[in-house]
């Protein structure tokens, strides 16, 4: 069983495995710190895992936490990835 305090110290440590695996941890606040760990995290790996938890989570809040989470995500992708398209110099 993992604890908040193995939580913390993935998040700092960039753990995103660790992280992802202790989103199917019995204990929904463990699940949930997880769950935002990753959107704070924001890698792209987690993507798949945060959207099946928001959906399938036998927990309303730690649902809510992962749909809170998979939108961090999303939204530091698309920035990202604005970030990387080829800009067009202005006309004129």
């Amino acid at each position: 069983m993992t604890t908040l305090d193995d939580i913390n110290t993935m998040r700092d440590g960039r753990d995103i495995d660790g992280l992802i695996r202790a989103l199917g941890d019995p204990d929904e606040f463990v699940r949930t710190e997880a769950a935002l760990s990753l959107g704070t995290i924001a890698d792209p790996k987690a993507k798949e895992p945060l959207d099946r938890m928001r959906k399938e989570d036998p927990s309303t809040s730690a649902r809510e936490a992962a749909a809170t989470a998979y939108k961090w995500l999303v939204g530091r992708i698309q920035e990202v990835e604005a970030t990387r398209e080829p800009r067009t110099p202005p006309t004129g």
